[in-house]
């Protein structure tokens, strides 16, 4: 009794320490309630396989993320002419990556139109600058036709998917462009039109 009696004496004297441990205690049962809680609520230890959603439509994309229990969230619109428009281009995680639930997968989409650059004024500039401009703006279906001109390496005329096209002209980068350049020489002209000139000239009539 009298070591009971003395303990209850020492609280008595001692609130200090008695709400410092209460207060420990208090704490430990909290974090041990919040790991519990931590661990149900991430599901520790439990990963889910990303679908694969690369060439899907944004929709569909979603809809399949959300239903394998993931979110969604897209970082960036881009154009790939390889892509279908509107299409998901690029996911991160990659398809097949083991993930946890509701993580976060960011994906790439293909732009809904391809992205129209306005052509260059080209025409009297040399063939390597203006090639050298068109693959700078991100054209890269570019190809050069040379005729007979006395305007070497000068481009002489611009055409686009088989059209002739005019400075300004707005073009997806993926157009087709052909450049017309000179090759240096001078059109010859042909030696029976020249015979048959200087016979012209030297005909008398008797």
């Amino acid at each position: 009794m009298e070591n009971n009696n003395d303990k209850l004496s020492f609280f008595k004297e001692h609130p200090i320490i008695v709400n410092l441990l209460a207060i420990c205690i208090a704490t430990l049962i909290l974090c041990s309630l919040a790991m519990l809680w931590l661990n149900i609520f991430t599901e520790h230890g439990k990963y889910k396989s990303v679908p694969d959603v690369k060439r899907l439509q944004v929709k569909e994309a979603v809809a399949s993320i959300e239903s394998a229990g993931f979110r969604c969230e897209i970082t960036d619109s881009t154009y790939n002419e390889n892509f279908p428009l509107g299409s998901v281009i690029e996911q991160d995680p990659k398809a097949g990556a083991e993930a946890k639930s509701l993580r976060t997968i960011y994906l790439s989409v293909n732009a809904s139109s391809p992205r129209l650059v306005a052509l260059p004024n080209l025409n009297d500039m040399s063939v390597r600058q203006g090639e050298s401009t068109l693959i700078g703006l991100g054209f890269r279906n570019v190809t050069i036709t040379r005729v007979q001109s006395p305007y070497k390496d000068l481009i002489l005329s611009i055409t686009a998917d088989g059209r002739t096209i005019t400075s300004g002209t707005k073009l997806p980068l993926s157009a087709r462009i052909n450049l017309t350049v000179g090759d240096g020489e001078e059109p010859q002209v042909a030696e029976d039109s020249i015979e048959a000139v200087n016979t012209d000239e030297f005909t008398l009539d008797f």
